[in-house]
């Protein structure tokens, strides 16, 4: 063989390992796609584009088990998969080239068949592993929402208010808890008993409904305080918009007119007590950029020595924080300024981890723990009462979103045939699953309207607080006092065109709330 012949062979030798290396390559970017499907469905269910993208914010800062676990599926599966699979390959061409079955002096036909193969498996990998990841994302939807030609900021509205007697005000999130767990048909028992017991003579929203993409804590605490749906950042679309927020990360929605903003108005002192890091899904900068003047959380009760025992996977257990939580209400209440208290739950996050004290005496570990956690909270009812702070304070204790319906998670078989039978339901209908909703106030009420969805009910805890809004609109929604719905709101649309609205990208309307 000549020298330019060498050259030639080794040039050809090189660009079939570099095409190799690129098929392998995308195989195993195929591979990796796929299990991220996967274990998002097991882990989590069906999530939003949104959801993936801000979770990913402090995700280090709990549920240790969770991450693991993705970064086993994801990350080692995959490439573990993808590895034994270039090995076998690698085994069974040398054999066939051992056979004269492949290579230079093979048939045309085992040559053009080893070509066809070479270019469908990492094309067959992408497509199976686009479809998977996509579908566990809702790539479809996403994609549906960004060619819309709706806009939210045509019908949402800052709150105006027209006076009123300012009134204190304690919201108390619930993990995960919807109305099904009362259901002691469907569930080994009814989970919720002790806090419906304890609020036996409270008011309550016959169908607290979870708006679309408000099925993850951050997005239902904006819903409920902001009266939008979550969008990250990148909703806003153009590269400006989005460097700004990146040179900004102490901004969180800037724009947007939320509970805190208009409760720190009217003086009110805003604090929010939580069993988990605040960093994760930037909690802690939502809150600080509404209003909120204190933000406890994990950080706080290691700084202030609370024991280990108190602790499970995310962080502070319920029995402890509140104990916590009664003390802080009860200061503020002592006071006599007016005060917001918000609190959110931990023990009912997946995973499935015993808290301190709970008698696990049933066969689902997450029931026995969700009737713990209910117990803890009926005791925080009690303790308002006994310290008087029931008879001047409006108090709401509500699930923060429905339970996420996995396959990996809690109660994937008993919540399962509800979800699907909600899936199949025209919009404006009532769902099978609403979200758990008590609501205690020092005066006689009465809700004109018993289905609302999260996005309404951020103008009812602003009239809940005694404050009058016109036209009782804040955010996209109407405060469940209003008898009618307000020409131009955006509840006056029909079912289809209000579902449709929700979804909308709304580019222009997040470009302005993400740069303030």
């Amino acid at each position: 063989m000549s020298r330019r012949e060498g050259r030639r062979a080794g040039s050809r030798d090189v660009g079939r390992a570099a095409l190799g290396s690129l098929i392998w390559l995308l195989v195993w970017v195929g591979a990796v796609l796929a299990a991220a499907g996967l274990w998002i469905r097991a882990a989590f269910g069906v999530v939003s584009v949104d959801q993936l993208q801000m979770n990913l914010i402090g995700a280090e800062t709990g549920g240790a088990a969770i991450v693991w676990r993705g970064v086993i599926w994801v990350g080692v599966v995959p490439t573990l998969v993808v590895g034994v699979l270039i090995v076998l390959v690698h085994l069974s061409r040398r054999s066939l080239r051992d056979a004269s079955l492949l290579g230079a002096g093979a048939p045309r036909v085992s040559r053009v068949i080893a070509g066809v193969l070479a270019c469908a498996l990492p094309i067959a990998a992408l497509s199976v592993g686009g479809a998977l990841f996509g579908g566990a994302v809702q790539v479809r939807d996403y994609a549906r929402s960004v060619a819309s030609g709706l806009d939210l900021g045509d019908y949402a509205v800052a709150p105006e208010l027209e006076g009123g007697e300012p009134r204190n005000l304690i919201l108390v999130y619930l993990e995960s808890v919807e109305d099904a767990m009362a259901d002691d048909t469907r569930f080994e028992e009814d989970m919720l008993a002790p806090v419906s017991a304890a609020t036996a003579d409270w008011e309550r929203l016959d169908a607290l409904t979870q708006a679309p993409g408000g099925g993850w804590t951050m997005a239902g605490v904006v819903a409920t305080q902001c009266g939008i749906p979550l969008r990250s950042a990148t909703a806003a679309t153009g590269s400006q918009i989005l460097n700004q927020v990146g040179e900004q990360p102490g901004r969180y929605l800037p724009g947007a007119t939320c509970l805190g903003d208009v409760l720190q108005e009217q003086g009110y002192r805003n604090v929010f007590l939580g069993g988990a890091d605040a960093t994760f899904a930037a909690k802690e900068r939502f809150l600080r950029e509404h209003g909120y003047d204190e933000v406890r959380d994990l950080r706080t009760w290691r700084d202030q020595g609370e024991p280990e025992s108190a602790m499970r996977d995310w962080g502070l257990g319920d029995r402890r924080l509140l104990e916590l939580a009664a003390d802080e209400a009860a200061e503020l209440h002592r006071s006599g300024d007016p005060f917001n208290l918000t609190v959110l739950t931990l023990d009912t996050h997946e995973p499935a981890v015993a808290p301190e004290g709970c008698d696990m005496n049933t066969r689902e570990p997450m029931t026995a723990i969700t009737r713990c956690s209910m117990t803890e909270v009926a005791g925080f009812v009690e303790a308002l009462d006994a310290e008087g702070i029931l008879d001047d304070t409006a108090v709401v204790v509500m699930g923060d979103h429905l339970k996420q319906v996995a396959s990996w998670a809690s109660f994937h078989d008993e919540l399962g045939p509800l979800a699907d039978a909600d899936a199949s339901l025209a919009p404006g209908q009532t769902p099978e699953r609403t979200i758990f909703n008590r609501v205690w106030n020092p005066e006689p009420l009465a809700f004109a309207r018993e289905q609302i969805d999260q996005l309404s009910l951020y103008p009812t805890l602003i009239e809940l607080a005694g404050l009058r809004l016109t036209d009782h609109r804040a955010g996209l929604g109407v405060s469940a006092f209003a008898s009618e719905i307000p020409d131009g709101s955006a509840l006056a649309l029909d079912a289809d065109a209000y579902d449709a609205l929700l979804r909308s990208r709304s580019a222009d309307f997040y470009r302005d709330l993400w740069s303030g």
